[in-house]
């Protein structure tokens, strides 16, 4: 698994655990339709370019911003009200969105583009959709529950694929979390996080 300073935390499974992939590729994405898998991991490296966009976004107060339409429209509508600065992240939104659409076979996607500093959903769960796709551009990443019930942490700009409790199969689902953040300084404590949700399931 990559990224530095892996939780060590054991959580209690029950039951099979969900299969989780992992690769370099995007087209790993794609495997989370797979029965008895529950997470689909893309370990993409650190978008350098984005860190201009990134800092502009962080240092504005915090917000909570959402678009549905097709990727291309849903990230501009997303991005419309950002600083200038921060609005070079589109690009990268829209790609996301792009590939969530390939996986879900959806013309439609929802995005919610959030930059917090508090511990969100902190509690282990299964999302009430069919597949969900989470990156964090900043800050600490969402930590998923793996087979031996140990805590990992997504890192910085990698791109998962949860498949969530609405999924039309009985297969394992993979825990996951917001990072606690509380015991970290204040400045450390700011997340920058996309979401993309299917607008509606496919027939």
């Amino acid at each position: 698994m990559s990224g530095a300073h892996q939780p060590r935390t054991r959580v209690s499974l029950r039951g099979p655990a969900a299969i989780v992939v992992e690769c370099l590729l995007p087209s790993v994405l794609l495997r989370v339709r797979e029965p008895g898998t529950g997470l689909a991991l893309w370990r993409r490296p650190t978008r350098v370019g984005l860190h201009r966009a990134v800092g502009a976004l962080l240092a504005t107060d915090r917000f909570c911003l959402t678009a549905e339409g097709d990727p291309g429209a849903a990230s501009r509508a997303l991005m419309r009200d950002l600083p200038v600065a921060g609005r070079t992240l589109e690009q990268d939104v829209a790609f996301l969105a792009r590939l969530f659409a390939t996986v879900t076979q959806a013309a439609s996607v929802r995005l919610r583009l959030e930059h917090v500093s508090d511990n969100a959903c902190r509690r282990h769960h299964v999302d009430a959709v069919r597949l969900r796709l989470l990156c964090t551009y900043a800050g600490p990443g969402t930590e998923w529950v793996d087979a031996a019930g140990e805590r990992r942490r997504m890192p910085r700009f990698q791109v998962g694929i949860f498949k969530g409790s609405a999924y039309p199969e009985a297969a394992p689902r993979v825990l996951h979390r917001s990072p606690p953040v509380e015991h970290l300084p204040p400045r450390r404590r700011s997340r920058l996080l996309l979401c993309i949700d299917e607008l509606e399931a496919p027939r």
